[in-house]
């Protein structure tokens, strides 16, 4: 197969079924672990020390060699490592407050404020399709808790004056107030990530595993000051707490996260940004439907449309940015060289995912 030439189908679909795997099985494990402990912060240190040890057993099935401890590196990755693990603080608890098949509801701000920050960074004006994809957003957003007349719907009253759809179908307001927060960092990391990137030379498993060690170094204090260190010790030696369910839980987490930066790699090497988009969408759906069939979480109508609306908006959005990353014909190529008085040049370029970076 020629390198320009489209990956098979059977590839494709392979990779896109991993990546929605691994996925759905993250938030339900981190879910189950987080309703049935109290240990958010160990249980999350020890999802990153297995990735840091799984990129250190990576050489001996793959050609990588984890990156030497220097001070020049570690200040250059610092901070996108701190936003990394702030997001992923705000994340777990916002999961662990929120039911798994609203979670996507509570972080949907994410596409939003990524749009928001990059116009500020690049001084561009986000065009009028990624104005409408981000407006359905917020919408589908704030459906559920903030009606809108008009257009949300009313709630009706029982003949006792008691809503049929109350507060206790919806999310708390902490949860949701954490689901902001964790989408601002996501799009303060997506910043953040192309600086770091050049910073390591473009080796994205290296910045994983900075991103993975550096975190994890940070979450000590945390647990030692929140008290967690001393719940883990009971529940190791079975005083409180199933240790065993949250130890297996953490490992399997572990290996998963492990599993999605490999995902990523091979996603963005396979598949289209449309595929990708498609798959986010089936993800949603499925990710409320196992909400619902293993935790009994309760859908509504309100839950429902938001839900949709945020789907539709980041599909329009992805579909978009597809739109606009098409390659020009050659007579549009040539047209240009003609008015830039560029001379044409043939290059065959082979990426490397891994490295990020070009071959001649």
């Amino acid at each position: 197969m020629a390198p320009n030439d489209p990956p098979p189908a059977w590839k494709v679909a392979g990779v896109v079924g991993f990546y929605m795997t691994v996925a759905l099985v993250m938030v339900m494990t981190n879910k189950w672990v987080l309703s049935t402990s109290s240990l958010p912060l160990t249980f999350l240190l020890l999802q990153l020390s297995t990735s840091v040890l799984l990129l250190h057993l990576l050489p001996l099935c793959y050609n990588y060699t984890p990156p030497r401890w220097t001070r020049s590196t570690i200040l250059a990755v610092l901070p996108v490592s701190i936003v990394n693990v702030v997001g992923l603080i705000f994340n777990i608890y916002c999961l662990k407050l929120v039911d798994a098949s609203y979670f996507q509801v509570a972080r949907g701000l994410t596409l939003p404020m990524t749009v928001v920050l990059q116009a500020l960074m690049n001084g561009m004006r986000p065009s009028g399709w990624t104005i409408g994809a981000c407006g359905l957003v917020m919408w589908g957003f704030t459906y559920s808790f903030l009606p809108i007349p008009g257009l949300s719907p009313t709630p009706t009253v029982d003949i006792y004056g008691v809503m049929e759809e109350t507060r206790r179908m919806e999310a708390p307001m902490a949860g949701m107030l954490l689901g902001v927060a964790s989408a601002a960092m996501v799009a303060v990391h997506a910043i953040l990530v192309k600086q770091a990137l050049k910073k390591v030379e473009g080796h994205t498993l290296d910045l994983a595993y900075w991103q993975n060690a550096l975190s994890a170094l940070a979450l000590l204090p945390g647990i030692v000051f929140s008290g967690e260190l001393g719940d883990f010790a009971n529940m190791v030696m079975g005083r409180e707490g199933d240790g065993r369910a949250f130890i297996i839980g953490s490992g399997v987490t572990g290996v998963v996260g492990f599993l999605i930066c490999l995902a990523g790699l091979l996603s963005i090497k396979v598949t289209s940004p449309v595929t990708h988009m498609f798959s986010s969408a089936m993800r949603s759906v499925l990710q409320t439907m196992l909400g619902v069939y293993l935790f009994g979480d309760i859908l509504n109508s309100s839950r429902i449309m938001s839900i949709i609306l945020i789907i539709i908006g980041s599909c329009l959005y992805t579909w978009n940015q597809s739109r606009g990353s098409l390659p020009k014909s050659p007579l549009q190529e040539d047209r240009k060289r003609l008015l830039t008085g560029q001379e044409k040049t043939n290059y065959n370029y082979a990426a490397d995912p891994e490295k990020g970076e070009r071959k001649d």
